[in-house]
């Protein structure tokens, strides 16, 4: 049998709730509880209305799609009342780009394992994203990524997935961003389905903010080298974000932020959370 969830993954994910919930925690952290209550109320508000059954994940291992994993395993802890390896699994795609970075691919098979919490069900598509897509929903097998604790989130799915809501990690400053709805459905031509973007006016301090948050964080807890931050520290991310980069994409066109880089340290970055001018956010990408 795979073993579940680790103690300080499921305090980490329980915790989301404590944020907004407990004075304490709302006090210490106002801006921040604030809208992680909105986030939270807009995906359970999606899930009441499709179920979890018709629901999907958009996940890429980046920053914003790790915060919006860890906010919906808040969820589906909190309404399905089972225990950790009980919850429903979630149908999720990822869509690898050109020449994805090792460390990201093995962050995203991390997370959709059973070692996290996220009861992630992961198809994998490469190519264009609207053909991904479609492949996705008509219930094609993916490709696979490399196994991780034998979880059972790269096995094929043959049937077609009746999925009605797609939830994405997008900003209002990322490319189109500031376009979008928190619901949109898909322009025409694509899929019919509809996009859910529940930190969509999330800024670049606020995504660190959460996951560098102590309240989620659990002392003396150890992950492999290629996820960063725990611990003390919050929920795990990606390791490449405590080596500079800022914003993920192909290794042919992503570098470590420049505006990170250390005075006379030469190849050594600051890392991602200590970007202050967020307008920056993408300068290590061509």
């Amino acid at each position: 049998m795979a073993p579940g969830p680790s103690a300080a993954w499921i305090h980490a994910i329980d915790a989301t709730y404590a944020l907004f919930e407990q004075e304490e925690h709302r006090s210490a952290y106002p801006a921040l509880a604030a809208k992680v209550a909105s986030a939270v109320r807009i995906i359970e508000a999606a899930i009441a209305e499709f179920g979890v059954e018709h629901c999907a994940l958009s996940f890429n291992g980046g920053k914003d799609c790790t915060v919006l994993a860890h906010l919906l395993a808040a969820v589906l802890r909190r309404h399905t009342h089972a225990p950790p390896t009980a919850l429903p699994r979630l149908e999720s795609l990822y869509v690898a780009c050109q020449s994805p970075f090792a460390e990201v691919e093995q962050f995203i098979a991390y997370a959709a394992s059973a070692s996290t919490g996220y009861h992630m069900d992961l198809h994998m598509e490469r190519g264009a994203m609207k053909a991904a897509l479609a492949k996705f929903l008509d219930g094609e097998p993916g490709e696979a990524l490399a196994p991780v604790d034998a979880s059972g989130a790269n096995e094929a799915q043959p049937q077609p997935r009746h999925v009605q809501a797609i939830f994405i990690g997008v900003r209002e400053t990322d490319p189109h961003g500031a376009t979008l709805d928190v619901r949109s459905p898909t322009d025409p031509g694509w899929p019919p389905i509809l996009r859910v973007h529940p930190i969509l006016d999330w800024d670049y301090a606020t995504v660190w903010s959460f996951l560098r948050c102590p309240v989620l964080g659990t002392p003396g807890a150890q992950y492999p080298s290629y996820v960063g931050g725990g611990g003390a520290h919050g929920v795990p991310y990606c390791s490449l974000y405590d080596q500079g980069y800022t914003s993920l994409g192909s290794t042919y066109n992503t570098r470590p932020n420049p505006c990170l880089r250390v005075e006379g340290a030469e190849g050594t970055y600051r890392p991602a959370f200590e970007l202050r001018d967020a307008t920056l956010e993408r300068a290590g990408r061509g």
